[in-house]
Order: C-alpha cells, then structure tokens, then sequence
C-alpha cells in the first residue's frame, strides 16, 4: 500500500443527474488499436505539444450588438453544491451583471426531484426574460422549455445538449453557445476534449500503453467524451484499451470499478477517467490505494481545483484536460444579447489545454485561460 496519503474531497459531484439515462450493460471490454500510427501519437509530442500551449483557443468575439437595457435573467444551475456548476453558474451571474441586468441563480441540486425543471419553470413564473441553462440535457427539460417559449421567455443553453443531438428531435433552446469556429457544438466540443485526453495518454507512454477507460454510460456526455477518446486512440497502434461502465445508479462504486479493472488487467498501467467528478467520486482514490500506484498514471477532466491539488500533490490524479467553464458562462450572456437583437451565436473562442506535473499546473488554485476573456467582452459589449 502507498505511504502516500489521501485528502476526501468534501465536494459534490459535478455532474451527477444532469442527463437523462438510458440502458447498460457493465462489464469490461478491450480493444486492441492496429491502425496505421498518424505521426501524432506513438512516441510523436507535436499533438500534445500543442494541447500545451492551448492552441485551441481563440479569442471571444470583437463586437456585439447593443445589450437591451432592464433585462432579468434566470440562471440555472446544475448544482450550486457542486464546484463546476457553481463556477459556471457565477460566472454567467458576473456577466449578466456587467451589462447592467438583474440575474439570479436557481440551483438544479444536480437534478434531485426535477429540480431542472422546476427552476426553468421557477424563471417562467417569475417573468424573466430570459433563462440561462447550465450543463443540463434538454430532455430534463422539454417541457419546460415549450412552456417557456409560449410565454415569450428566451433560453440559452451552454454546456449541455439541445433536443436535436443524436437520433432525432428538433431544437428547443432559442439558442445555444457557440464554443468555437473548429467546435460549432458542445457536442464537437466534448470529443475534441476526449480525444485530447488520448492523445496525452499516447504520447506520454511513447505509444504503448494499455489502458483502463471508465466510460460514463447512459449519459450525452460520457457518450460523447467516449466517442471522442476512441477516435484518439485510434492512431495509437501500440495502445490497448480496457473499457469499464459507471451509470449513475452505479456513480458511488467507482473506486470498487477502477480496483476491479486494475486487478483485472494487471498490464494496464493508465486510466482515463471523463470528468473530475468521477476522479472525485473515488477514481483517484483507486489509483492512490493500489500497490501499483508508483506505475499508475490518472487522467481526468476539467481540471478542477480540487482535482489540480490531487495532481499537485500526486495523489491519484496525474493530468486533466483544462476547460474554461467560466468562459463558458461569459458566453451565454453574449450569446443572449446576440438572441435579443435576433442575431444568431458568434464563436466564443473556447480552447483546452493539458495540464500535469510537466505542463501548465499553477502552484495553487485554480486553472487560468491563456486568454483575458472577460476584458475581451466588456470591450465588445461597450463596457
């Protein structure tokens, strides 16, 4: 066992209950990658030299129309209890605030009870003018949003799903955030992220790796994230992977999965873990416990607070893939003044960057940007 010691997390889980579940199926699988290698993976750095430096990002849009003045805005939450929801959901606060209209925040409790619903219909009750949903399935909140259209209530959704993702449906949101020019959807956004945390795995290892990927089943995130890890690894030819299911009805036994696969697959010696909530969650407390641990090596999500002390201080977590979720909320607001003046989204130049021991990882707090977002939208909004 290590003589490293582990800190339980006080917090939330991020993302707990903010997507609508379908059916799994648990159990392992692996996959042997034997495509041709891309010159980006095995052994290559130029893929994650660029995750680095973050050349994803763009820069927030340079102009905007005027913001119509005396606006309410309702924001909601997908679970104030929670550190990314509740960052994101402050974030958009402080933006709504720096264009003079009056905000709210209504926290979704990570959808206890319906609380998604209730707090869109909270907003349509309580005549706002707008509603700003955050990281939340817009199946969780279909009729609602029907309800808010009748009433002439504009909604913006930004780090969640429209009805039309996948098979079938139609949009519902009157509009949603633009991530980027290369990212038009959160849903490009997200497998973008996943294939960025392959690729940290592929050239970390030198191209041979195998690996335990936990996959959040039943959900449009962890879907998507999947998807995008799989299209990463691809490239890999010396990379091997492992696949183990997590559902939300299965959320609390994730350090009993994670053991479960590393005694099952003695080779593996990386893990991809989607989101930082299911480090938290016991992932990271796994890879701290296991006899293994000096060979273990976590890559995670977000790059949460939190989970950047488990990085700092080597305790289960190695790397995540930072994301600026308050960025995100910056642009639902200019996403939203966009929407009054019947203009539609304008890229909001979102990026990620890989973080580790090795790159990227502050000596406290949180993770920055590279890029001065709030000042690049006070300017465009004329404030």
């Amino acid at each position: 066992m290590s003589s490293k010691t582990w800190r339980r997390s006080p917090l939330a889980l991020l993302c707990a209950g903010i997507l609508t579940l379908g059916a799994c199926s648990p159990g392992t699988t692996a996959t042997t990658n034997t495509g041709t290698n891309t010159g980006t993976t095995d052994g290559g750095s130029k893929a994650l030299d660029e995750l680095i430096k973050g050349t994803s990002y763009g820069t927030p849009p340079t102009s905007a129309p005027a913001a119509p003045k005396g606006k309410k805005v309702w924001i909601v939450s997908c679970g104030q209890s929670a550190i990314g929801c509740q960052t994101g959901a402050e974030a958009a606060k402080e933006a709504a605030e720096a264009v003079g209209w009056q905000a709210q925040i209504c926290d979704g409790k990570l959808n206890a009870g319906g609380a998604f619903a209730q707090c869109v219909r909270q907003g349509v009750a309580a005549r706002q003018d707008a509603i700003i949903t955050e990281a939340i399935g817009c199946s969780d909140v279909q009729q609602p949003l029907s309800e808010a259209k009748a009433a002439g209530v504009l909604t913006v959704d930004f780090w969640g799903f429209d009805c039309d993702t996948g098979a079938g449906g139609e949009k519902l949101f009157t509009a949603s955030v633009v991530p980027s020019e290369d990212h038009p959807t959160n849903t490009a956004y997200q497998e973008a992220i996943g294939r960025a945390r392959a690729e940290w795995i592929a050239a970390r290892s030198g191209g041979k790796a195998s690996i335990v990927e936990l996959v959040f089943r039943g959900t449009t995130i962890g879907e998507t994230l999947h998807r995008g890890f799989t299209d990463g690894i691809a490239g890999c030819s010396g990379c091997r992977v492992h696949t183990v299911d997590v559902t939300h009805n299965t959320f609390g036994d994730v350090r009993q999965i994670i053991e479960s696969a590393l005694l099952k697959h003695p080779d593996a010696t990386w893990v991809s873990v989607p989101l930082d909530s299911l480090v938290l969650a016991g992932a990271a407390q796994a890879v701290a416990g296991s006899p293994r641990e000096d060979e273990l090596r976590l890559i995670g999500g977000e790059g949460l607070p939190p989970n950047l002390d488990l990085v700092r201080g080597d305790r289960g977590q190695h790397a995540a893939v930072g994301q600026p979720i308050d960025w995100y909320g910056w642009a639902a607001v200019d996403t939203l003044i966009r929407a009054f003046a019947g203009e539609k989204p304008a890229p909001a130049g979102l990026g990620f960057q890989i973080i580790d021991a090795k790159a990227n990882l502050p000596g406290s707090g949180a993770y920055a940007t590279p890029v001065d977002f709030r000042s690049a939208y006070r300017k465009a909004w004329g404030r």
